[in-house]
């Protein structure tokens, strides 16, 4: 029965495209060469017994399976699953047979051959068949850090017992579910994706305007005040000088009168001497009478500014000083600048 088996599959092989029909040129040359290399070693296997027979088709496999990592023919994926079915690899095979079905272009005869073999092993094998509304969902099983298993639709063979499918596609919500596989039962799995729920972008808040930098008020005010400090000050060094002035010149007109009486030099002298030190008196007097002038000002204007009044017209100030005396004027108009 076993010898009848192999002559049929080998008869298949013979006569299906994946055996006698050359990769196209296509095709990676290598990946042709472990191919050929992998039906050559299929079909010594045919013609072998038993533990001969077994590693002669585990190395078919790995010749085809080096092939298949070059390029996924669909050759090389028919003949891997007719050795991987042969291995008693049941799980295996249903898969690359799965793959090979979801191939485009296959011919009707290519197509019905490949679904009679994979129905064949469906006693075998426990099925999870897995549809999505809409279609094209990515599967994965058991282990989401690993390459998705295929898109929706999709059947795939797995190990009896309990296994996580997870299913996502872009814009829907994510879908996981846990079923439990029976050998010989397929398990169907339909899922209506919902559509995921976009939060609307809230619009990037435009920058705060920085605020303008205030006047700096309390420095004015401070300024103000220290020159109106200083102003009272040297009004008052120059109410002390003039009064010590005038004192003088009282002593220096004494001295006059009694030098005039007496004709004596050294009243004349004394007299001299009086009216240097009341002119160098009157000078220091006019000097401290103009600076008291300007700090009274300083501190007017200082003020003002302060007090939000610069768009006024500024105080037109002149100030005159002589050894006989000091004058300043002082304009400040009325209302503010045209």
């Amino acid at each position: 029965m076993l010898a009848r088996l192999l002559t049929v599959l080998a008869a298949l092989l013979l006569a299906s495209p994946a055996a006698t029909v050359a990769q196209s040129s296509s095709e990676n040359a290598e990946a042709r060469v472990y191919f050929e290399e992998g039906n050559r070693l299929f079909e010594q296997a045919n013609h072998a017994r038993t533990a001969q027979r077994t590693e002669l088709l585990q190395r078919s496999l790995g010749a085809y399976v080096d092939s298949l990592r070059i390029v996924r023919s669909r050759n090389a994926l028919f003949n891997a699953a007719i050795v991987l079915g042969e291995l008693g690899r049941n799980d295996e095979a249903f898969n690359y047979f799965s793959e090979y079905l979801a191939i485009e272009g296959l011919t009707e005869a290519d197509r019905e051959n490949a679904s009679a073999r994979r129905d064949a092993l469906r006693t075998e094998v426990a099925v999870l068949q897995v549809t999505s509304e809409p279609e094209g969902a990515l599967l994965w099983v058991d282990r989401k850090d690993l390459a998705p298993r295929g898109e929706t639709p999709i059947e795939l063979a797995l190990p009896p017992g309990e296994h996580r499918a997870f299913v996502e596609k872009e814009g829907f919500e994510p879908v996981e579910r846990t079923q439990t596989m029976v050998r010989g039962v397929t398990t169907a799995l339909a899922l209506a994706l919902v559509p995921a729920v976009v939060e609307p972008i809230a619009p990037f808040p435009e920058p705060a305007p920085e605020p303008l930098p205030e006047p700096s008020r309390p420095r004015l005010r401070n300024a103000a005040i220290g020159t109106a400090a200083s102003t009272l000050a040297t009004a008052g060094v120059a109410i002390g000088l003039s009064v010590h002035a005038r004192n003088l010149r009282d002593d220096y007109n004494q001295a006059a009168a009694r030098y005039t009486l007496t004709d004596d030099p050294a009243d004349y002298q004394r007299a001299q001497d009086l009216a240097d030190q009341t002119d160098r008196y009157n000078l220091a007097a006019d000097v401290l009478w103009g600076t008291t002038i300007g700090l009274g000002i300083s501190a007017l204007v200082l003020y003002g500014v302060h007090r939000k009044k610069q768009k006024r017209e500024a105080p037109n100030v002149a100030v005159s000083v002589s050894r006989h005396g000091g004058f300043a004027s002082v304009r400040v108009p009325i209302g503010a600048r045209p």
